[in-house]
């Protein structure tokens, strides 16, 4: 049985990192397309919708699960190598999610609306006092 609080970001509006860290609060979202999928990861949630005003991350993450011809709402239970490196060149688009990285040990427990990242080495402002690591780059579920 789990003490922790646990906040469910459901009604999240764009992209979000929960950055792995033990905080005490648990975050979940609805995830995996039309599966409905609620995994949970402890850390720090941070939320990125408006990193870049030019750079729409969160529909072409969008069109890529739910719209393309790969996955169309059924990507759960793992993404292989080509849909990280489209998420990774998604990622490029704005100076904070370019930081982040697919986290290739982990693509079997990637999927639609959650997908496990590195973060790279901390910069000046960025992270402050969080130690390089791994986080879940999260979004609004498309189902």
């Amino acid at each position: 049985m789990n003490d922790k609080p646990i906040i469910r970001l459901w009604n999240l509006v764009g992209l979000g990192l929960i950055v792995a860290h033990p905080s005490g609060v648990i975050y979940s979202n609805q995830t995996g397309g039309y599966a409905c999928d609620h995994p949970e990861m402890e850390g720090v949630f941070v939320p990125l919708h408006d990193t870049d005003p030019y750079v729409d991350q969160y529909q072409q993450l969008d069109q890529h699960f739910y719209y393309g011809p790969k996955w169309r709402g059924h990507c759960y239970s793992g993404i292989d190598e080509e849909t990280a490196a489209v998420v990774d060149e998604i990622l490029t688009g704005s100076y904070l999610t370019r930081r982040l990285t697919v986290n290739r040990d982990k693509l079997r427990d990637s999927e639609e609306a959650w997908i496990h990242v590195i973060i790279a080495p901390p910069r000046e402002r960025d992270f402050d006092g969080y130690p390089s690591g791994v986080g879940v780059l999260t979004w609004p579920n498309s189902d």
